[in-house]
């Protein structure tokens, strides 16, 4: 896919999850949809980040970016894990 594609459809993409988000929110009360909508949306999301990806590493497989990806995504979430104040329950 062209790259100037790819990055309409992450706009678009973008889009849905936010709208996701406000119905889940309650901010479009004559909306309804599914109750994980978001988390379909943010996968979604995620897929295009990928295929953008794909093409900016032609060389490495789908596969290979994603579990590359993962582990990124893994050392970030804890890093910010640490940053965040414990509360009482902890």
């Amino acid at each position: 896919m062209d790259p100037l594609m790819l990055l309409c459809k992450l706009t678009e993409e973008a889009g849905e999850l936010a709208e996701a988000v406000l119905v889940e929110r309650g901010f479009k009360p004559h909306k309804t949809l599914e109750p994980d909508a978001a988390l379909g949306e943010a996968a979604d999301v995620l897929m295009c980040l990928l295929l953008v990806l794909c093409r900016l590493h032609p060389e490495r497989s789908p596969e290979q970016i994603a579990a590359q990806l993962a582990g990124r995504m893994d050392d970030k979430l804890a890093r910010y894990v640490a940053r965040q104040p414990r509360t009482a329950a902890d």
